[in-house]
């Protein structure tokens, strides 16, 4: 990279169990939101996906959302519009009908043009979240054999190791207008050239594709992590039982594409566009021009053979039962309407055919599963794994407090019985309040009890502003801060630089 890079750490984090970020009042439009969420151990009977199916109509036609979603047995995916609000309240509807959704990631983006929403709300009742052809008994169990969630700027570092592989498990269509690319000396891109996702399995059961992964850390990306799940889990449980299929670690971006492109707003290791399967058709970093974006894409119209990066007109491609979108440029638009037959991808192009060599996914289920039993998951296996967090069972971290804001004023919002102490967070060199605090509760149940309402719709106000709660995680050199601070003071802390201007 050729210029300084921007990071913004706080896009690469997941909102699982969190409060949703605020809406800007000052961002005009509407709202997109991408999510998935899995169910496993056991997935939904099939009158419990009956009723998820009614249950999210009826969240998304109450908050008047519009969008597409598919429920399974094993979860839900869904990509929906609405307003910023209403977006929100769809979000916590969701938790509040079923705890599994305090696990998910739902990742919002502001400010989108009207004519990007979608006018309907469509939710489909399907047998599969991800076309794999892995439902019911094929599906590798990801609580055994999931791979390992990387954050964007972890992902970012792991991409410069060169003893890595990542693998693009999208469609060749798409990463032929965006990919990662790896910095010079890092890892190795692989592109399993897949027109559908059923080709993966076969890709993965393939010689050639393991030989690539043995003895190698594996990375996997896709649009906004949902493929990943299911891929990283179908390796790991693959290489469980194979001799031939040794990787050293398998990890997925999380959030996918989406997080780390808004984590590196200038571009990072991304080069192109993400295609997207909503009526913005693409994404691209936000602050990195234009023009830089399309000298990264090398894709052509598949007519003229022009340099060309944009699917418009739904074009497909005719060969045999192909059928994948294929690139048509504006001047071949008319040709491509009058002579539908001439339009072909670019893997059939150079005659590319994919393994058809189909493992048995049941039959290596079964065995993968006896030989992990009890033992530690795939993932927890990894030697990119972090440290478990151990949390305090007696305090909480409160962020986004109001300057107004006094230690009665958060003992009467909390409860008078259950806040013991207060230490005021402050700026090392002013010494001035920043907004946030630790508090130390009475009890484990206070702090279950305060997080849990924190996550509701209502939500945990101070002086009628709504701050954010999060449990807090011990650090190997932490020091115990109520037992070094100076007891808690009525008000917060103004600092010496805000003395000096009064």
């Amino acid at each position: 990279m050729d210029h300084e890079e921007i990071v913004v750490p706080e896009n690469a984090r997941a909102v699982c169990g969190k409060e949703l970020p605020p809406v800007n009042p000052e961002t005009a439009g509407g709202s997109i939101l991408l999510f998935y969420q899995y169910v496993e151990d056991p997935i939904w009977t099939k009158a419990e996906h009956k009723a998820a199916l009614k249950k999210v109509i009826e969240i998304g036609t109450k908050y008047n959302i519009t969008g597409r979603g598919r429920v399974a047995r094993e979860g839900l995916n869904c990509t929906l519009t609405g307003k910023p609000h209403d977006i929100r309240s769809f979000c916590y509807g969701l938790r509040e009908w079923n705890d599994v959704f305090n696990d998910t990631d739902f990742k919002i983006t502001d400010g989108v043009a009207a004519d990007k929403m979608f006018k309907a709300l469509s939710i489909r009742k399907t047998n599969e979240l991800v076309a794999y052809g892995l439902a019911g008994d094929k599906a590798p169990s990801l609580k055994k054999f999931a791979g390992e969630h990387l954050e964007a700027d972890d992902y970012h570092k792991a991409m410069q190791d060169p003893d890595t592989v990542i693998i693009d498990v999208r469609n060749a269509y798409e990463s032929a207008i965006g990919h990662f690319q790896p910095p010079e000396g890092g890892a190795k891109l692989i592109d399993p050239k897949m027109r559908n996702s059923i080709e993966f399995p076969k890709w993965l059961n393939s010689d050639e594709a393991q030989k690539q992964l043995t003895g190698k850390k594996v990375l996997m990306y896709c649009t906004g992590g949902i493929r990943c799940e299911r891929a990283t889990a179908l390796l790991n449980q693959m290489s469980t039982v194979s001799e031939q299929l040794k990787p050293q670690g398998v990890y997925h971006c999380r959030g996918g594409i989406e997080r780390y492109v808004k984590t590196y707003p200038s571009g990072g290791f991304w080069k192109g566009k993400n295609y997207l399967f909503d009526k913005r058709m693409e994404q691209t970093p936000d602050v990195k021009d234009d023009t830089a974006v399309e000298k990264d894409i090398s894709s052509k119209c598949c007519l003229c053979r022009a340099t060309f990066t944009v699917y418009r007109n739904q074009f497909k491609c005719s060969r045999g039962l192909c059928g994948v979108p294929v690139i048509v440029c504006t001047s071949c638009t008319t040709a491509a309407v009058t002579k539908p037959a001439s339009l072909m991808c670019e893997l059939c192009r150079e005659g590319y055919k994919a393994p058809s060599e189909v493992p048995n996914l049941v039959a290596m289920k079964r065995a993968a599963e006896k030989m992990v039993g009890d033992n530690p998951t795939a993932s927890e296996q990894h030697p990119l794994s972090k440290k478990p967090k151990v949390y305090y069972k007696d305090r909480i971290f409160l962020r986004r407090v109001p300057l107004t804001a006094t230690f009665t004023k958060i003992k009467k919002s909390l409860g008078e019985d259950k806040v013991r102490e207060l230490v005021w967070l402050v700026d090392k060199e002013s010494g001035a309040f920043y907004g946030s605090c630790v508090v130390l509760l009475a009890s484990p149940s206070d702090v279950k009890q305060i997080v849990d309402r924190s996550l509701s719709q209502g939500g945990v106000k101070v002086d009628k502003k709504r701050i954010k709660v999060a449990e807090v995680f011990q650090k190997d050199d932490e020091d115990e801060i109520f037992n070094h601070s100076s007891p808690h003071k009525e008000y917060p802390p103004i600092g010496a630089a805000m003395l000096n201007t009064q």
